[in-house]
């Protein structure tokens, strides 16, 4: 099966008409709302030893919020949020329904004497802090809905502990708060790494997850079990409320992509997915980041293509 790809557009164009020149990129992410969020850092900090990851920046931030045609892939309106100086080393943005935005560091330090430090920080659209919670550490991805819940994935260090934390937050690998902190829902699988996650349009949470590396559907009350068949994947997409998959081949095979059925329980009649320009050309895919059925194709030579995968035969 092929997938045609419209409208490619050249990021490191677009982020120099937008003033970003000299900062360094942190994130993408597609938001609740259909934007596409790009995270930039005044600096980036150096690892620790050359190996961990600093929690501390100290740096100021800057976000770019685009609105795609999700049809065409045209870029309609782009804006640009200075988001001021903070602490936290953050590598994830997402904006929240109540118009705030989250500001998520993966990595989080426990101390005996202070305590966990606060990773998530939710801002106004001028920076302002506007709360302060701790979402624990090793922290692989993130989801926020449109009803507000927060979803976070754990990779193996934020699962089995690390960075001074002896009970993490994230053993249990996924995990669904509210905006002020809650948690609503905790997995209660035994997961050592979450790999990926995504929602349908319906909300249902999907993840799949090492060991098992089952893909599990859940919404929070039930959940349902399905073998994909693929060990190692990264990278998915549901469409529809789960009628397709599309993810990608796993340990040996990352640069290449599926779609399957999924029906009677079962993921089955998977197939190769090419994509392709316009023109029918093949296009060297580097990576894709998707949110329900949207997707970010990323190219090798550094262009994007904004895509919806809903409309699939």
């Amino acid at each position: 099966m092929k997938k045609a790809l419209k409208n490619l557009q050249n990021l490191k164009k677009l982020f120099e008409e937008h003033g970003t020149a000299g900062l360094d990129f942190v994130d993408m992410s597609i938001g609740y709302d259909g934007k596409v969020y790009f995270l930039f850092s005044s600096g980036i900090p150096a690892r620790i030893d050359g190996m961990f990851v600093n929690t501390v920046a100290n740096a100021a931030y800057t976000a770019l919020a685009v609105t795609p045609s999700w049809q065409s892939g045209v870029v309609e309106k782009v804006e640009r949020f200075d988001l001021g100086k903070h602490s936290m080393n953050f590598h994830f943005i997402l904006p929240v329904p109540d118009g705030s935005f989250l500001l998520l560091g993966s990595r989080c330090l426990y101390s005996r004497k202070n305590g966990p430090e606060k990773n998530a920080v939710f801002t106004d659209r001028e920076g302002n802090v506007l709360r302060a919670l701790t979402f624990g550490d090793g922290i692989g991805d993130c989801i926020v809905r449109n009803d507000g819940v927060i979803i976070t994935s754990y990779f193996d260090e934020g699962v089995l502990g690390n960075y001074g934390w002896e009970a993490p937050i994230g053993s249990c690998g996924v995990c669904a708060w509210t905006a002020d902190g809650k948690t609503i829902w905790r997995s209660e699988r035994d997961i050592t790494d979450c790999y990926a996650i995504n929602i349908d349009e319906d909300g249902n949470l999907w993840y799949y997850y090492y060991t098992d590396f089952q893909l599990i559907r859940t919404d929070f009350r039930t959940e349902t079990a399905y073998d994909p068949g693929v060990e190692g994947a990264s990278r998915f997409a549901v469409v529809g409320n789960g009628s397709f998959l599309i993810m990608d081949g796993g340990y040996d095979d990352s640069d290449s992509f599926y779609v399957s059925r999924i029906s009677g329980g079962q993921i089955r009649d998977t197939q190769p997915l090419e994509f392709v320009d316009e023109n029918g050309t093949s296009v060297p895919v580097a990576s894709v980041l998707c949110r329900g059925a949207k997707a970010l194709v990323l190219t090798r030579d550094g262009g994007v293509f904004f895509a919806d995968f809903s409309k699939m035969d």
